[in-house]
């Protein structure tokens, strides 16, 4: 009988976090195809089952046991990826990849975005990671610029565009088409944007226009809490949250348009060719923005105030997908090809 390859893949996925999971999923797919037994440690026992992969809710023996680890995706390689500026998960990551190397076993890191840092003991552990990984892939240009910074060995950097950008390519799901715009506004765990003094008026003219709009709004949570925005007014509004990716996507992907304030709602709503706008809670999403040829559709929201929203939702509700974006898009999906195949 012939020997089955093992992987592992390390991240930040305690947080069941739809970004985290999805990109997770995206590798573990990737790695099956080359032929791969996989897992990813408290991945969620439905995610794991629907990608057809072991579930296993702590690392145990599994990078002692594997061949491969594969250390992905998010902005991990970072310690203001968090909703508090020094939040970090690159102690367990720097750990994981540690342990990958001095088992020898082939070590990769992909589809992260790297810095900025606050604090010294997260550069010093960036260093770790990407002196133990063969080859690491960062998802835009501000990453690697990032990475040359600290003095990393670019030699072995490959910049490209994030996974999440081919979630059609690897995961089957038929959308459930509605006319709605999805809305996800959950800002206030990230207590630096919160100095905006508009931060409130902007929370309440959001919450206003998803209530007059209950017809055709669904209320979007990165999780599976409700909507910071869900209560009284908005009782009416569909909610969509995220609890595991086979209910989750099919209905994401049926939005006419999606306004955010995070990374990964963005790029997978761009992924099915829904526009998509963001009063921005990171530095993240800036780019991914300046990366498909929309930055006016991403406001710093530490700086935003009610009229950059009403702009923005006045945008989503009259925009189309164009000859443009498709191109825009077939070529992000061509960068980000080049962060799996060196996964293997």
């Amino acid at each position: 009988m012939s020997y089955k390859k093992r992987a592992v893949i390390v991240g930040p996925y305690r947080k069941h976090n739809f970004g985290d999971d999805l990109v997770g999923g995206i590798i573990a797919k990737h790695l099956q195809r080359s032929g791969h037994d996989v897992s990813i440690p408290l991945l969620g026992k439905e995610n794991a089952k629907w990608l057809g992969i072991d579930h296993a809710d702590r690392y145990g023996r599994l990078i002692e046991q594997a061949d491969t680890v594969v250390v992905g995706g998010g902005g991990i390689l970072s310690d203001t990826s968090g909703p508090n500026p020094g939040m970090s998960f690159l102690e367990p990551i720097a750990r994981s990849a540690l342990n990958g190397k001095l088992a020898e076993k082939k070590t990769f890191v992909t589809s992260v975005g790297a810095g900025p840092w606050i604090l010294e003991s997260s550069k010093f552990m960036t260093l770790i990671v990407t002196m133990m990984a063969d080859k690491i892939g960062v998802r835009d240009d501000e990453s690697y610029k990032h990475l040359r910074s600290l003095g990393v060995n670019t030699s072995k950097v490959v910049q490209g565009a994030d996974l999440a950008l081919l979630t059609s390519d690897y995961l089957e799901f038929e959308p459930v088409l509605q006319d709605k715009i999805g809305l996800q506004f959950d800002i206030w765990s990230f207590r630096d944007v919160l100095n905006n003094p508009e931060a409130d008026n902007i929370r309440e003219t959001v919450r206003s226009y998803a209530a007059s709009n209950s017809a055709n709004v669904a209320l979007v949570g990165n999780t599976a809490r409700n909507s910071q925005i869900h209560g009284p007014g908005t009782e009416d509004c569909e909610l969509l949250n995220y609890e595991h990716l086979q209910r989750f996507l099919p209905r994401l992907a049926g939005l006419k348009a999606m306004f955010t304030s995070h990374l990964h709602l963005a790029i997978v709503a761009h992924s099915q060719r829904i526009p998509c706008f963001s009063l921005y809670v990171r530095e993240k999403t800036k780019r991914f923005y300046d990366q498909i040829g929309h930055p006016e559709r991403a406001i710093d929201l530490s700086t935003a105030t009610v009229s950059d929203f009403k702009k923005l939702i006045e945008m989503a509700e009259e925009a189309e997908w164009t000859e443009q974006d498709e191109a825009t898009l077939l070529s992000l999906q061509k960068q980000s090809r080049t962060l799996l195949e060196f996964v293997k």
